[in-house]
């Protein structure tokens, strides 16, 4: 049976909530253009379903002028945001476990803050495209765990950064860009997606 979508405010943030009536939560967050419709998040939104998870989808929104800032302003601006929408979730149920999934701009509050912190429930991270370029992001990532995917033809690759990252679960797709994709190459981008579901669904399991 379809999970119904409820769209939920708090804070002034809106944010897409799917309760499967469980007592494990994923929450998501967005890049700036990579929004829920776009397929990763979309199928991750189906896959963490199928899993048994209540879904949260933040659907925050910012103006370019927050973007002239330096990268960790940026950073805690995005985490203000998401964060105001986690605890209020996990303020309303007794969750045992989480899962937090990013997207680009979205990976920041999770590299940045929640894998820094003491987490009051067990919790695992998914980055999906992660800012590796930015010299802070690397620096939280080192001797820490996570699902991670890049693309070798995404700006943020870096081979050097990556052998940096052993302890991660890496996922590295030849010649995919920043949407994890093949430009001009539509079948091959569909069975990226696929195999990446894959070996996120086994990483979760």
């Amino acid at each position: 049976m379809k999970i119904k979508l409820i769209k939920e405010q708090y804070n002034g943030i809106s944010y897409n909530y799917f309760d499967s009536t469980s007592n494990k939560v994923c929450f998501m967050f967005s890049g700036t253009g990579y929004t829920y419709e776009k397929p990763l998040l979309y199928y991750s939104t189906e896959l963490m379903l199928e899993l048994g998870y209540d879904v949260v989808q933040v659907c925050y929104s910012f103006n370019s002028k927050q973007f002239e800032q330096e990268p960790e302003a940026i950073s805690a601006i995005v985490y203000n945001a998401a964060n105001s929408i986690v605890e209020y979730v996990l303020s309303t149920k007794s969750y045992t476990e989480a899962v937090y999934i990013g997207k680009s701009l979205g990976t920041l509050p999770i590299t940045d803050f929640y894998m820094q912190q003491s987490s009051p429930i067990p919790s695992r991270y998914v980055l999906l495209t992660p800012l590796l370029g930015l010299e802070h992001v690397m620096k939280n990532l080192l001797e820490k765990q996570a699902f991670l995917t890049i693309g070798t033809a995404d700006p943020h690759y870096s081979k050097e950064s990556l052998e940096q990252l052993s302890s991660h679960e890496l996922a590295i797709v030849e010649n995919a860009d920043h949407s994890l994709e093949i430009t001009n190459h539509t079948v091959e981008s569909v069975i990226i997606c696929q195999s990446l579901l894959t070996k996120l669904k086994t990483y979760l399991q």
